[in-house]
């Protein structure tokens, strides 16, 4: 089948260069696929494909794109189904191997058979399986025009996308009216837009149905944080303690309010005291067994407590909060460029912990 042109119509040459048009066709912003068939010995083939789009609805009708040198068109352009996924926005590494050439693209990974024996990938936002319905040659490419004939979706899923020759993860610019949970954008107030202020708010947000579980262990917040540090520290090989200074950097208070709270921790039985073996004029302290029961409890809590809070997010958002949260950490200026206010632990009253 020839597709119509336009009678008496030719396109004026291109006033452009191949790398120009190129570059511009990257501006557009796509999905990432994964096209999936078996070749005539059964054996699976798939390849990396954003040249993916929907057709029709009645009949159900999809299209994708590939080179007409590309090894794999036989398989394609004689095969009667091949399976297309659209790929989440954890599976970039997926993307990369189903793109690259001379690897095992099939190596150590799992996949379950759909229509037509088309293999089928797990984890993927959607799936498309489909009968090879026609094909148009077109330029350089051959168009696939699939019949689909199974499909399927993970609602909670975030798809990987792909613009300007980089992979990027999903951010929605403001909240659907079908969903009153999505992020609204910044109210334009100095208190709706500003960081510090809205970083506030959220502490205060995971923190508010927390507070009655640390006071029922008789913790202040600083001491629940020396107790979850410590509790991490002890899972490290070789763990001997931490110094009191280095413990009052992560529990994000002064020096001499931590020297003073471990001690009357140590008097309760949570945490014990040691002098460093290598230097007899520093102080290392450690959980006890008492010390880390409470935080093993607190921590389950905790977990439990933030699965509720983010249980309308996807697993991809939260992830990518809590890696802008480690982002913004992680550039905080030095200690000496902002010190916090003299007199004040250098965390927000209210804030939790």
């Amino acid at each position: 089948m020839s597709p119509s042109r336009a009678a008496g119509h030719t396109a004026q040459p291109p006033d452009f260069s191949p790398r120009d048009f190129r570059a511009a066709l990257g501006m557009f912003a796509t999905g990432v696929t994964i096209v999936t068939a078996r070749n005539d010995d059964g054996e699976p083939v798939g390849l990396t494909a954003s040249s993916f789009n929907s057709v029709s609805l009645d009949p159900p009708l999809v299209l994708w794109s590939l080179g007409q040198a590309a090894g794999s068109m036989a398989v394609f352009a004689n095969g009667r189904h091949y399976a297309i996924h659209v790929l989440s926005a954890s599976q970039k590494a997926l993307a990369e191997r189903f793109a690259a050439r001379g690897v095992d693209r099939w190596a150590g990974l799992p996949f379950t058979e759909g229509v037509g024996g088309a293999p089928l990938l797990e984890g993927c936002v959607a799936t498309f399986e489909c009968f090879n319905r026609s094909q148009y040659t077109e330029g350089d490419h051959v168009i696939f025009v699939g019949e689909v004939e199974r499909c399927r979706r993970d609602p909670a899923g975030s798809p990987l996308l792909y613009h300007g020759g980089r992979f990027y993860t999903e951010h929605p610019l403001q909240a659907s009216s079908a969903d009153p949970s999505a992020p609204q954008p910044p109210d334009g107030r100095f208190v709706g837009s500003y960081l510090g202020y809205l970083l506030g708010q959220a502490s205060h947000a995971v923190y508010r149905d927390f507070e009655n579980a640390i006071a029922a262990q008789g913790l202040t917040h600083i001491a629940w944080r020396v107790l979850a540090v410590l509790h991490d520290a002890a899972l490290a090989p070789g763990n001997t303690g931490i110094p009191i200074g280095q413990l009052a950097h992560d529990v994000l208070a002064k020096q001499p309010t931590v020297t003073k709270l471990v001690q009357r921790m140590a008097d309760d039985g949570l945490v014990a005291l040691l002098a460093d073996p290598a230097d007899q004029r520093r102080t290392l302290v450690v959980a006890t067994g008492e010390g880390r029961r409470i935080a093993a409890a607190l921590i389950e809590q905790a977990r439990a407590q933030e699965t509720t809070l983010l249980s309308r997010w996807s697993a991809h958002e939260a992830d990518t909060l809590k890696r802008h949260l480690q982002r913004l950490v992680n550039e905080e200026p030095s200690r000496s460029a902002a010190a916090p206010a003299r007199g004040r632990d250098p965390v927000p009253p209210g804030s939790g912990g």
